[in-house]
């Protein structure tokens, strides 16, 4: 299999798997965590068979692989079946999209393994094509994806006779080995829920930058064409011989790329839910193929997890709303320490997550669980603690201007008189008192006047009201901000979102 040196994941999963541990596996994509999983379990069936005389049996197999993808169970069948050329060992694939007869024939002979999606082995054990009896080994490939799609409740129906299984006193228990490249909180949860005790395994760069991949950011302005910068980025890509991957987040964008792209007599093919399953393997074969006659892949992120590319160049013509997904996109070039490169291009709504990603990829930090939604929230969290903080601060300073006063300058305040420190430590005179007392009378009495005497001829107090209307005490201020302002910033921010381009939500059988 032409490998010398383990990488850091096989050198984690390989010795725990082979001790029997239930574990979780998260390293980045394309650094073999197909292998850290599938050379150990080959091991111990044979060790099995050596010790209990255990043989290969039909339609009883010993290690289950699921996966959320018919494309990545070809890819992990094609590597069990690599194994086989040097071990006695036999695999079969059973995956939605393909017929059942011949999978049911498949499974009618003696099988150590069988590779599927959740669906697909589902229905073969209703029917009675595959038996849980011999079943010591359970691997959940793509992991993540499987419990972000909505795969729990077959994972859960498939898991169930075996859970059932082991709880007997004198019951058969059964392994799991879980492999992701992402693992988000919300995921890691569920697998402790799911699986109480599994030991997490971590490799030093998930949810980080490969090193051997370039990064380049392009901001676009409001008057540049996004398709014309595409095609800018995307020629000399092309004629330095590279396989290139576009990236859309929509079916409507991902046609009206692969359309201008044609129109511009480039070789194309589609890869989105709208695709037929035979025929994305077709177009996967055509991009694939050393004749270059389709370099270029325009795809959604049906394309971003779990398939195995040779791609020289990554492009996001529409950059993605978390940071899980550009690890992914990001994941299908740089591969097994090859290089790589990666362009986006940013539009202005793209800045706020693109210039965290950006600077997350400079600091080399980690960039779990970062979203668009969630920059933006922080930015108005930081901008209302500013706000906040220069009000403290505002606060702090006239109340000092109010303390350093000189003496006997008069208080705005109307019940507040200033005396010297001498007189304030001395107890008034009754004299005193009541002027002070007289003082304030005479300023509340002449606050609560609604009306001017008769006698009274100031031309102020006919200037301040407008007509013959009774004074209300509360004036509009003439700078005020009219009550339609804020509508106004509303009404544009809704102006970003376009209902007619609604994200792609493919089904995997």
């Amino acid at each position: 299999m032409s490998i010398e040196t383990p990488t850091e994941i096989q050198c984690l999963g390989i010795p725990a798997v082979l001790e029997g541990q239930s574990v979780v596996l998260g390293s980045h994509t394309g650094s073999g965590k197909t292998l850290s999983y599938l050379l150990p379990i080959v091991q111990l069936i044979r060790q099995d068979e050596a010790l209990s005389g255990r043989m290969m049996k039909p339609k009883r197999p010993r290690a289950v692989v699921l996966c959320p993808t018919r494309e990545l169970s070809e890819q992990v069948f094609h590597v069990a079946k690599s194994i086989s050329h040097h071990a006695r060992f036999r695999s079969i694939m059973v995956s939605g999209g393909g017929r059942l007869r011949p999978q049911e024939d498949s499974l009618n002979n003696p099988v150590d393994m069988v590779v599927g999606t959740p669906g697909r082995i589902l229905q073969h054990i209703e029917e009675g094509n595959i038996v849980y009896g011999d079943v010591k080994y359970v691997v959940l490939d793509e992991a993540d994806t499987m419990f972000d799609r909505g795969f729990g409740p077959d994972i859960r129906k498939f898991l169930a006779p075996l859970k059932n299984r082991a709880s007997k006193a004198e019951g058969q228990g059964f392994q799991t080995v879980l492999v992701a490249a992402t693992i988000t909180k919300g995921v890691q949860m569920l697998v402790d829920e799911e699986f109480q005790g599994i030991v997490h395994l971590r490799t030093s760069t998930l949810h980080r930058k490969v090193a051997s991949a370039r990064h380049d950011f392009i901001k676009l302005s409001g008057s540049e064409n996004k398709l014309e910068a595409l095609l800018q980025v995307l020629e000399p890509s092309l004629a330095k011989g590279n396989r290139v991957m576009v990236f859309c987040n929509t079916l409507n964008s991902s046609r009206a790329v692969d359309h201008f792209l044609s129109e511009n007599q480039m070789a194309t093919v589609n890869y989105h839910g709208e695709v037929p399953a035979e025929e994305r393997v077709q177009n996967l074969n055509k991009f694939k193929s050393d004749d270059g006659d389709c370099p270029t892949l325009v795809c959604t992120d049906l394309a971003a997890r779990g398939l195995d590319l040779d791609v020289d160049h990554v492009i996001m013509f529409d950059f993605p709303s978390n940071s899980v997904d550009y690890l992914h996109r990001t994941g299908r070039t740089a591969r097994m320490g090859a290089k790589g490169k990666v362009t986006s291009l940013i539009t202005k709504k793209d800045v706020p997550l693109a210039t965290r990603i950006e600077e997350a990829i400079r600091k080399n930090e980690s960039l779990e669980s970062l979203t668009m939604d969630g920059v933006r929230r922080d930015k108005a969290r930081a901008r209302i603690t500013e706000q906040k903080g220069k009000n403290v601060r505002l606060s702090k300073s006239s109340s000092q201007s109010s303390k350093t006063k000189p003496l006997g300058v008069k208080s705005n305040s109307s019940t507040k008189v200033l005396d010297s420190p001498r007189s304030s430590r001395q107890k008034p005179s009754p004299a005193t008192a009541s002027r002070r007392v007289v003082k304030v009378g005479k300023t509340l009495k002449f606050s609560k006047i609604e009306k001017p005497s008769k006698t009274v001829n100031s031309s102020k107090t006919f200037k301040s009201s407008s007509g013959p209307k009774k004074q209300t005490g509360k004036k509009r201020s003439p700078t005020a901000v009219p009550p339609g302002g804020p509508k106004l910033s509303v009404a544009a921010l809704r102006g970003r979102s376009s209902s007619s381009n609604k994200r792609e939500t493919s089904s995997f059988s």
